[in-house]
């Protein structure tokens, strides 16, 4: 019985040793500044440039082993876009310049994938999916008539912007170890924009951003 006892302990031992090369949860909150875009998919809607954005957010890491983990959490993103919406209204061609401003909280799933410690440093690289959910949205449109007046619309609430938005997430950045404890972390991700996020009849853009996220992690 004894030994059967010791031989127990001893296994539970090793499997504790064998788990504590690795801590198996993270958390910790991030923030970054973010280049937002809108990629328009038909020939009447063009483009019209990039726009300053912000996020901050909660990191949870379920690590499966020393360098691998799934990182989820949520994302506060303050995005939006510019577009130039070439059209005719009451039979009258327009030009409609329109800056969106869409707020949405994000749900990502990704695969987190680390070096070895390198100098004090861990590199790594991050690829997964996101969900993102509209929670406001508001846009300036600037009316142009050719041949007549120029419209400006003070900043008002604008509906026509799909509930959901599913993006791809590829990311790169490196952690630091603060005396084996937090880590403080710098990452630049990309977040491309799968799905279409306008209602409005015809009309089809998705968007994308650029962050450089700054994150301190526990």
């Amino acid at each position: 019985m004894k030994t059967k006892i010791s031989f127990i302990l001893l296994l539970s031992l090793a499997t504790i040793v064998a788990n504590a090369q690795y801590v198996p949860f993270n958390f910790g909150l991030t923030a970054a500044p973010v280049i937002n875009w809108m990629n328009p998919k038909v020939d009447f809607m063009q483009g019209d440039g990039a726009k300053i954005g912000f996020s901050w957010g909660f990191i949870a890491e379920k690590n499966i082993t020393e360098n691998h983990s799934i990182a989820s959490g949520f994302n506060m993103l303050f995005n939006g876009g510019k577009l130039k919406i070439s059209e005719s209204i009451n039979g009258v061609p327009t030009i409609t310049n329109r800056n969106y401003f869409v707020k949405y909280i994000e749900i990502p799933v990704t695969l987190k994938m680390r070096t070895n410690p390198i100098s004090g440093i861990r590199y790594f690289g991050r690829v997964g999916l996101g969900t993102a959910f509209r929670i406001g949205s508001k846009s300036i449109d600037e009316v142009i008539t050719i041949g007549g007046p120029t419209v400006i619309n003070p900043k008002a609430t604008y509906n026509k912007i799909s509930f959901a938005r599913e993006s791809l997430i590829i990311g790169l950045g490196g952690e630091y170890e603060l005396n084996e404890g937090p880590k403080i972390g710098v990452e630049l991700t990309f977040n491309n924009g799968l799905s279409n996020i306008l209602t409005e009849k015809d009309q089809k853009a998705v968007p994308n951003f650029l962050e450089l996220a700054f994150s301190f992690i526990f």
